[in-house]
């Protein structure tokens, strides 16, 4: 029996979907998890599974090493880890989890789901391409945030990190079908459509600030019917901005830019992710999270 272990995004979501579809193995239980919460999840996997397989999540540095030894101790126990990723990996880290004999598959030249079209052996008798193809388009377009692909909004509308795990799991068994959209995908992308506009037509607290010459920030609140993927590029279009950080008020951190590396930020941080999109967890004091409810800026300067 295999226990999948993916991000709790819309990239996550598809990655393990297609790997059950290409597997052939609707059977495997899905656990959604964060990079940071990786090593706890990992210890939540009872070993009573054959295989482990890992998708969407890279390292965070913070918890490294609890994520070593969990993976150790699965590894000790005959345990199979398989682990699928597009983010950017230290050397170390590949040499250190290479090491314990986990199969690692890590491509930073598409998004988590087109790894796992890659570099998944399948095991259908009839594979159906063409739903590969606008899954792993679709899905891709919209996580690396080049948008160039009709799919590529509908898929971060569909599935966000707020959503309950029933509904991520009910999309995930459409994927694993071999469905790359359902009719019953469509209100709910109108819904969040016209809540956007909405948001958009009234005034956003934003604090910008000049970091040098060529560099400006926006920091904006984190609001939760719209994605930072469509926030960000408003904000940098409205505001001049290159640099956005979407803040929630418990410390999560989402950054998105243009022609500069958030990655660095992401990571000094204890974060990590991609060039152009990346995040992170800092601790908020629990005053300032007391007062930004008074003075809603007051969480934007902090930050």
């Amino acid at each position: 029996m295999e226990a999948i272990i993916t991000h709790g995004d819309a990239d996550g979501v598809a990655a393990a979907g297609l790997y059950l579809y290409l597997r052939d193995n609707p059977e495997s239980v899905v656990y959604f998890t964060e990079p940071h919460n990786l090593h706890y999840t990992l210890s939540q996997v009872n070993v009573k599974y054959k295989k482990i397989v890992i998708t969407d999540l890279g390292v965070n540095p913070a918890s490294y090493s609890k994520l070593l030894e969990r993976l150790k101790t699965l590894r000790e126990f005959g345990v199979q880890v398989s682990w699928y990723d597009h983010h950017i990996w230290d050397e170390s880290w590949i040499k250190d989890i290479s090491r314990l004999g986990v199969e690692l598959y890590i491509d930073t030249s598409t998004c988590a789901t087109g790894v796992v079209a890659k570099y998944t052996h399948s095991l259908r008798q009839q594979v159906d391409y063409e739903f590969i193809e606008q899954l792993t388009r679709g899905i891709c377009a919209g996580d690396l945030w080049r948008f160039d692909h009709w799919l590529g909004s509908y898929y971060i509308r569909l599935i966000r990190r707020r959503d309950r795990d029933s509904w991520k799991k009910r999309v995930l068994l459409y994927f694993a079908s071999g469905q790359y959209w359902s009719s019953e995908f469509n209100s709910k992308i109108e819904k969040h459509v016209d809540l956007e506009l909405s948001l958009l037509s009234n005034k956003l607290t934003v604090h910008t600030k000049s970091i040098s010459n060529s560099h400006r920030i926006a920091v904006v609140k984190d609001e939760e019917i719209i994605d930072s993927s469509f926030i960000a590029p408003y904000i940098m279009g409205r505001y001049g901005v290159n640099i956005v950080a979407v803040v929630s008020d418990d410390g999560k951190i989402s950054l998105r830019s243009r022609g500069v590396s958030v990655r660095d930020l992401a990571v000094r941080l204890g974060g990590g992710g991609h060039q152009n999109a990346a995040g992170a967890k800092i601790t908020i004091p629990w005053y300032i999270r007391l007062l930004s409810k008074i003075r809603r800026d007051l969480l934007l300067l902090y930050v």
